[in-house]
């Protein structure tokens, strides 16, 4: 075992993770998801979705590319207020081995309201919600919060560019269910829990 700065640098475990847009793709690159990485002795490739054609038939398409040396391949799929059917997905992974799927319930946005302690960083004044998969619309929350606190606008990126470096997991999972069981697949190393 080799230690690196209180990382775990032994042989890793690579994880192909699709995400749907370049958002999604820069949080996943942050230094905070990468350092949750490396304790779990995982690696990630990330394959954006959001190019030409359809996520999901892209998600199937990359599944038949993407095999050599690939421990398991996670879709990380966004869910809003509306009904969600992940049966479409669900058809697709059952055809593979070690394929999984993580509906990010309310959209990472959701995610990122679930740290309370870097939520409070940016406005004291926000008031925290103890489940953050109930808030209706995080995307607009997130720019009132920054913008209330005289931070600046930010969109979807600016905010997947700000809590990639910032974001404290283990207090965000405490209050966002989909980003808990998200993490328990890496610690679980993709084994039913």
């Amino acid at each position: 075992m080799i230690w690196e700065e209180g990382l775990y640098m032994g042989k890793t475990k690579t994880v192909q993770l699709y995400v749907e847009g370049k958002s999604d793709q820069t949080f996943f690159e942050g230094t905070k998801f990468r350092e949750f990485l490396a304790l779990s002795g995982y690696s990630v490739k990330i394959k954006n979705l959001k190019t030409k054609g359809n996520v999901l038939s892209n998600f199937e398409k990359f599944l038949k590319i993407y095999k050599h040396g690939i421990t398991a391949s996670l879709l990380i799929y966004d869910k809003d207020c509306t009904e969600f059917d992940t049966s479409r997905i669900e058809a697709i992974i059952k055809n593979y081995t070690n394929v999984f799927h993580c509906v990010s319930i309310q959209e990472l946005e959701a995610w990122f309201l679930a740290d309370h302690i870097e939520v409070a960083r940016i406005n004291k004044a926000i008031k925290l919600s103890k489940d953050t998969q109930v808030i209706v619309n995080p995307k607009s929350v997130l720019k009132h919060l920054f913008m209330d606190a005289g931070k600046g606008f930010k969109n979807e990126l600016g905010f997947a560019e700000h809590f990639s470096d910032k974001i404290n997991l283990s207090e965000a999972r405490t209050h966002n269910k989909s980003l808990d069981k998200f993490l328990k697949l890496f610690e679980t190393n993709f084994k039913a829990a």
